[in-house]
């Protein structure tokens, strides 16, 4: 199934998800949104990784928003973002052994990304128009930090990710409703 099915055939669990649905749906048919050569808006990809007891979740101090992050990234021209999300928290974390809980999309969010450096060159505010899915991963594995996008990597004990996190609307908005997801998994 393409992109556009998997959207499609998402089901919405609130009035965000529902109007971002659309948005991302409208936006696939736009030049370049798999690149960031679209400098409005493109796609990328989430990883929400789980322990197997669903009672962590793996996490990343992100450098740009200083704040506990889930992991993720662009598309860079890919449009299995499914296989986007694998590679990032593989990339970010340095996780080996990590396999999708479900193949279906979890979560589906349009996401603002305010002007910042990277790599030593401004980069405009923007949109993410982000697809998430749910991955688990043993806790045992060794961890690593990749300087260039984050300055820590840790599990989080999921009542502990408000606390951790600074970005509100992320908390309300994304992390609160999968944790909700990967407990009725």
């Amino acid at each position: 199934m393409d992109l556009k099915q998997q959207i499609e055939n998402y089901v919405p669990v609130n009035e965000q998800e529902e109007k971002d649905k659309a948005l991302l749906l409208e936006w696939l048919c736009e030049p370049e949104v798999f690149t960031r050569k679209n400098k409005k808006a493109h796609f990328t990809a989430s990883a929400w990784v789980v322990n197997p007891a669903r009672t962590k979740v793996l996490m990343i101090y992100h450098n740009i928003y200083n704040s506990w992050a889930w992991m993720g990234g662009h598309a860079d021209g890919e449009t299995d973002l499914l296989a986007v999300a694998e590679r990032e928290a593989k990339e970010e974390s340095g996780i080996e052994d990590i396999y999708p809980v479900s193949k279906n999309i979890a979560s589906l969010e349009v996401v603002t990304v305010n002007g910042h450096e990277k790599k030593g060159e401004y980069v405009s505010a923007h949109l993410h128009l982000n697809v998430t899915y749910i991955f688990e991963a043993p806790e045992e594995q060794k961890l690593f930090v990749k300087p260039d996008e984050n300055s820590g990597v840790m599990w989080i004990e999921t009542d502990d990710i408000k606390n951790k996190s600074t970005e509100k609307w992320f908390i309300d908005r994304i992390y609160s409703k999968l944790i909700k997801k990967m407990k009725e998994i």
